[in-house]
């Protein structure tokens, strides 16, 4: 049996997670979820597994044919994303009229919610629901040697011209049972993060995330479940050795949320003597005082906030409860020790006033913080605000469409996107501060120039884009 892991073409830099999909022009990241499955059928008798990663290889979707059509799959597995949804089934369906004998297994939060309605109009002929790693080895086997998907839990196919739809476990509680994901089906040398030396490494230490966020698409569950400090070693030594990584993203929902743990890890990065830059994604509420000079010495060079807004009442609208004074000074504590700080933000929540606005603009610059990302507050299908606010927009699949029934409350929330990157990127202060890291990287940064500008000045739609 023949497996192709399929990174789907898109004519931009997508990145898909199961939890959220966007247009990162400035870096590209591993297909983590992707290339895990790789690391399931490593070694299993009677198969071979290859991976396409059509965005890193910048294959439209006639050249990723032609390389599918080179390794003559049984099976094409994929994730699909989300504002990309529509293209993504495309996709498939080209893929299948040039392939009609390889079959199509998909992944992903819509095909989970609406297992039916994608098998009804796409090729696609299983879904594996949720966490696809409780399922894939199963599913693997089963194929390998033809057995009745019956007996497999935790998927959705098709049978003849019925749809069974066969509910499954959960969550999978003991992620260190895992094995390392198939790194060695990756070009490594693909792979960037903004301003920092590649090729770029890509680990999971944990999945869920065990808050309240009305917003927000959990990579799974609101339980966590670890991986032990042992395998994650393994695994950053295994990078290095084996594909010379430089820098390395540790990719959990928020990887700050167990003090003791971070600390551990940073002790054993610093006892292996690692020498990399590493950064994460975390909550300002999670980040201790103590954690901070740890994480520095083991090489932490940037982290990731969720911040969303600088008005407690937008926070408390979107059941994000932070404290925004502990928050300053959590941002302010990563500067001091030379960490990076960039700040996510949504402009668009239906209370935000344009005072709440400028809140969330003035904390930003008086947070000092070193980049910022700005999107549009798009609800989602699965998440309490989706539902709070379901009267109000229109969701369809097919055709996929997730929109405001009021056409104007998107442009004015694409107006408070520009004019916040506008307030804060265009500032005397913070272009004397970035002199330096400028002239340490001028092709980057002006490349992203470039891009900002091209967003602001012009009409060219950046949604769910990163500029920095």
């Amino acid at each position: 049996m023949n497996i192709v892991l399929l990174n789907l073409p898109n004519p931009h830099r997508i990145q898909r997670r199961y939890m959220c999909s966007y247009n990162a022009p400035n870096q590209l990241l591993p297909p983590i979820e992707i290339i895990a499955l790789g690391g399931i059928t490593r070694g299993m008798d009677g198969c071979t597994t290859h991976l396409i990663d059509a965005i890193a290889e910048e294959l439209d979707t006639a050249g990723t044919i032609a390389r599918l059509r080179a390794l003559v799959p049984d099976y094409i597995v994929t994730l699909h994303g989300f504002e990309c949804f529509e293209e993504d089934m495309e996709a498939i369906r080209t893929i299948h009229q040039a392939m009609p004998e390889a079959r199509h297994i998909l992944f992903g939060h819509y095909a989970t919610l609406f297992p039916e309605e994608v098998l009804k109009n796409t090729p696609v002929e299983i879904i594996m629901l949720g966490e696809p790693d409780l399922v894939f080895g199963d599913l693997a086997r089963a194929l390998l040697g033809n057995a009745d998907l019956r007996s497999i839990r935790g998927i959705a196919y098709r049978s003849g011209e019925d749809i069974c739809v066969q509910k499954g476990d959960d969550r999978i509680i003991h992620p260190e049972q895992l094995p390392m994901p198939a790194y060695e089906l990756l070009q490594a040398d693909k792979y960037f993060e903004p301003f920092l030396r590649p090729p770029l490494g890509l680990i999971q230490t944990a999945r869920g995330c065990p808050y309240n966020c009305n917003y927000c698409i959990r990579s799974f569950g609101k339980r966590l479940t670890y991986r032990t400090p042992a395998q994650i070693m393994e695994e950053i030594h295994y990078l290095i050795d084996n594909f010379n990584i430089r820098s390395l993203r540790f990719i959990d929902d928020t990887f700050t949320v167990h003090t003791r743990r971070v600390i551990d890890l940073c002790q054993k990065m610093i006892e292996d003597r690692i020498n990399i830059d590493w950064t994460c994604l975390s909550r300002v509420d999670t980040l201790r005082p103590e954690m901070i000079p740890w994480m520095k010495k083991a090489g932490c060079r940037r982290i990731y906030f969720g911040i969303e807004s600088g008005s407690p009442e937008v926070l408390q609208y979107l059941d994000k409860n932070v404290d925004l004074s502990e928050s300053l000074s959590a941002l302010r504590l990563c500067q001091e020790h030379g960490i990076e700080t960039i700040g996510f933000f949504i402009v668009g929540s239906p209370n935000e006033t344009k005072e709440d606005f400028m809140k969330s603009v003035n904390f930003a610059i008086d947070a000092d913080l070193d980049y910022i990302t700005v999107n549009k507050l798009i609800p989602y299908p699965g998440t309490p605000l989706f539902d709070m606010l379901a009267d109000k927009l229109e969701f369809s699949l097919f055709p996929y469409k997730n929109a405001w029934k009021d056409q104007t409350i998107d442009q004015h929330m694409e107006q408070l996107e520009k004019e916040f990157y506008k307030r804060f990127y265009f500032r005397s202060r913070y272009v004397l501060k970035n002199v330096g890291k400028v002239l340490q990287h001028p092709l980057e940064y002006a490349q992203s120039l470039s891009k900002l500008t091209a967003f602001l000045f012009t009409n060219q739609d950046a949604s769910r884009s990163d500029f920095i």
